[in-house]
């Protein structure tokens, strides 16, 4: 995809070339898309509340997502929303933007980047990225909390992962928040802020067993959550060959 980069005020803008106008500030305010009647639902993507929001462009088609930086972790109270500027080329919304562009025109399944912005006060900048929704998809970890995930879909995430992995993506917070099922059963990541490209090597297994420990990790809090350990040997399994079938569930027949 063609993307073009723009001054804007104390920063910049980075937005699909294919749209018909220039994204305006306003687009990336949750208010005010609100008072304009385009604001919809809220929804979790992995490092907190994004915003669904009908496009305020003609001719854009389906829902947008507006997603605010947010640090985690203890410097969080520190810093908040700010991250320091180290230049346009190593700031998160370029880099997740660039990233997912490249991804798409490989044919790989992530969300459309539809615009990004990052402003700049002194030392510091702050961004927001939008990206196109996946229609009629839920995250994995919705499906856990509601009941068990068949073995296909299983199988289907390892096969999905692999195709990242053999392209060379590397995604910084593989978790069950951050993989998306749709209504045709087709795997989406999203999320991509720290993902990289990285040539092959002993990551890969790291990156299935960061996977690993989070969905074992919700097995110990509270509330539901519909997993068994073999639903990863699935997983490894559609990893390892994605073109072989689901393992027999030992307690079928």
């Amino acid at each position: 995809m063609e993307w073009r980069l723009e001054r804007a005020g104390s920063g910049f803008l980075i937005h699909d070339a294919a749209l018909p106008r220039v994204p305006e500030a306003w687009m990336f305010d949750p208010e005010t898309l609100r008072e304009r009647g385009l604001a919809g639902a809220h929804g979790d993507d992995g490092r907190g509340q994004v915003l669904f929001f009908d496009p305020p462009v003609p001719g854009a088609g389906g829902q947008w997502v507006l997603r605010h930086y947010l640090r985690g972790g203890s410097v969080a109270w520190v810093l908040g929303d700010r991250y320091l500027w180290t230049g346009l080329k190593r700031s998160r919304p370029w880099r997740e933007f660039t990233l997912t562009a490249g991804m798409r025109d490989e044919g790989l399944p992530v969300p459309r980047p539809v615009a990004a912005r990052l402003w700049r006060a002194g030392l510091y900048y702050r961004a927001d990225l939008v990206t196109q929704r996946i229609p009629d998809a839920r995250s994995l970890d919705t499906h856990l909390r509601e009941g068990a995930v068949p073995a296909a879909i299983w199988h289907r995430v390892g096969a999905c992962v692999r195709r990242f992995h053999d392209a060379g993506y590397c995604h910084a917070d593989l978790n069950s928040r951050n993989i998306l099922v749709d209504a045709c059963s087709r795997i989406w990541l999203l999320d991509w802020d720290r993902g990289r490209w990285r040539p092959p090597g002993s990551w890969r297994d790291g990156n299935l067993e960061r996977l690993r420990r989070d969905l074992d990790k919700r097995l110990r809090m509270p509330g539901d959550w519909h997993y068994r350990q073999r639903d990863f040997t699935q997983l490894l399994a559609g990893y390892r060959d994605p073109l072989s079938s689901p393992l027999a569930d030992p307690g079928s027949g």
